[in-house]
């Protein structure tokens, strides 16, 4: 009997340790496996303190280097609704300092969430004056924001950031991967009264962005924003662009877009870049085209006359019309007075197959490949889907779609002895201390034309300034080549239009040793309409600018004597 007694004893001695070696175990696996992560998470709270390291977004600079956009340093408040107690008057002494909808502050500061933002990118001013409320759990992040020291100068090349000043359009989205900051951060061990110890127990340094060194020159793009916005507004036009380039290498020395208040599409379409991602039809412009590829296919061309049916001739399909009622002209005179007629007469002359060839040699048709985000590759269709009207008006500029970079690409093939440019607006990236990244050194392609043909070409465009419909964009100091475009809009019918046109000037200068090219657009004019009248007249402003910025001096087209 007491041999039973004690073996009950010992059995429930033994079931009692080990119930209690088993709650034991459960509870070391309950703390040490379940609950680790956010014991952990505890600790490290009051023991360590992450500091986030702001980096500065890349700048963008002018070709001088002067500063066209930085990063300044904002504060943006966030809160951990938890430990916020009386969340209607912190939201009420908050949105009061802040000027904005207490309701708003007040849902933010209500939300189960440990982390909410209640504003962002706020001054300096505004963080000490929220510091001064005293409300506990709030606090600040600092973060960048773009800055404009030359205002919006070039804004529609630039482009903009978002809240977080990530690239969405412009440069700034075409050049993120360099442009973009990488944050740092630094983890510091903290006392038993919360002090920070002063080394850290792990650091990663803040990665600034590179700067983009561009290719404009901000002197010249103020003159030609300030006189494209002048013409837009004084011709009532709907809008207008402006593209200046180096044509011998393609490097944009201004860039300009600009879009009237008063057109119904100005919210939509004012930053958009309409110099690369618009395309229009282009009108006499484009006679360019058939001007170089007559000269190569036949060098006596120049020569010779051609009727031109005393300003109306039937086509396939169409009458051809003359601005005047010209007879008999010369192939350069054709060109001089901008003959829709005889230059249709030529292409068809020379053949449309070797014309629809200096299309495509050109760049029409296809992307320039400039290093901006949209580009518009025109509206070019197949030769075997020409109608027999094509023929005749796709060499005079209609039927086509091109855009206005295109254009001062084709003039530059002209300009630099037949080579093919490819247009950019970066010429370098470097690091904020000014060390070269990545250097742009672009090439030509070519030549598509031979020496004979783009000579004379440009003898041509010369006349064209000096005695034909771009007399206004003629120049005292320099000698200019150029060539005037007034098309007609489609309307709403899908004919064409007599009271909305497209109005054009692409020039280039000096004569002899071409440095800067100016292609103007400028879309619906109502004061006159002719590219002649009022695109040639723009292209003078900026030229003239340009010459006494640059003191350039012309030499004689004949002698090669110096005319000053």
């Amino acid at each position: 009997m007491r041999t039973k007694k004690v073996y009950l004893r010992l059995k429930i001695v033994f079931l009692s340790l080990t119930a209690v070696f088993t709650i034991i175990i459960l509870r070391l696996f309950w703390l040490e496996v379940v609950l680790s992560p956010r014991l952990t998470r505890l600790a490290h709270k009051e023991h360590l303190r992450l500091v986030r390291l702001p980096a500065r977004r890349g700048r963008i600079l002018d070709t001088h280097r002067n500063i066209l956009v930085d990063d300044i340093r904002l504060y943006s408040l966030y809160a951990d609704p938890k430990i916020i107690d009386n969340k209607d008057e912190a939201a009420s002494a908050i949105a009061t300092v802040l000027g904005q909808d207490r309701r708003k502050i007040r849902n933010l500061l209500t939300k189960d969430k440990r982390f909410v933002w209640l504003a962002r990118k706020l001054s300096l001013k505004d963080k000490k004056a929220i510091e001064e409320l005293g409300i506990k759990g709030i606090g600040f992040r600092e973060e960048e924001e773009r800055f404009y020291p030359q205002g919006n100068l070039l804004d529609s090349v630039i482009g903009r950031t978002d809240i977080d000043n990530n690239g969405i359009d412009g440069l700034e989205l075409f050049y993120e991967r360099y442009l973009h900051a990488e944050s740092g951060q630094a983890v510091y061990l903290r006392d038993s009264r919360g002090n920070l110890l002063p080394l850290p127990k792990k650091l990663v340094l803040p990665k600034d962005g590179y700067d983009l060194i561009l290719t404009v020159d901000s002197y010249i793009q103020y003159w030609v924003e300030k006189f494209l916005h002048q013409t837009v507004v004084e011709s009532r036009a709907k809008a207008g662009a402006v593209v200046v380039l180096n044509p011998q290498n393609g490097e944009i020395v201004a860039m300009a877009n600009f879009v009237s208040p008063l057109a119904k599409e100005y919210l939509e379409t004012q930053r958009r870049n309409r110099c690369v991602c618009d395309f229009y039809e282009p009108g006499s412009v484009f006679k360019v085209v058939t001007l170089l590829a007559a000269l190569e296919k036949d060098k006596e061309i120049y020569k010779e006359d051609f009727f031109c049916e005393k300003g109306q001739m039937k086509i396939p399909g169409s009458i051809l019309h003359d601005w005047r009622r010209f007879g008999k002209l010369s192939f350069i005179d054709v060109f001089k007075n901008s003959s829709n007629i005889g230059v249709a007469k030529i292409a068809n002359r020379v053949g449309i197959p070797f014309v629809y060839s200096y299309i495509e040699k050109l760049g029409f048709g296809r992307k320039t490949g400039i290093d901006f985000p949209g580009e518009t590759s025109g509206s070019l269709r197949p030769l075997s889907q020409w109608s027999k009207t094509d023929y005749y008006i796709v060499p005079i500029g209609q039927s086509i779609g091109v855009s206005l970079l295109q254009l001062a690409v084709a003039f530059a093939a002209v300009a630099n002895g037949g080579y093919i440019v490819r247009p950019h607006l970066v010429k370098e990236i470097a690091s904020r201390e000014g060390v070269a990244i990545k250097q742009f050194r672009i090439g030509r392609k070519g030549p598509i034309a031979s020496r004979f043909a783009v000579d004379k070409a440009r003898e041509i465009l010369l006349r064209v300034v000096e005695e034909g419909t771009g007399r206004r964009a003629k120049l005292e100091k320099v000698k200019v080549c150029g060539k005037t475009g007034t098309s007609q809009k489609i309307d709403v019918r899908g004919g064409y239009s007599h009271r909305n046109f497209y109005a054009s000037f692409v020039g280039f200068f000096p004569y002899r040793h071409p440095q800067f090219l100016i292609a103007v657009f400028i879309d619906e004019p109502h004061t006159y309409h002719y590219g002649g009248m009022i695109a040639a007249p723009l292209f003078k402003k900026i030229a003239e600018k340009i010459v006494a910025y640059k003191n350039l001096r012309s030499k004689d087209s004949e002698t090669g004597r110096n005319t000053e």
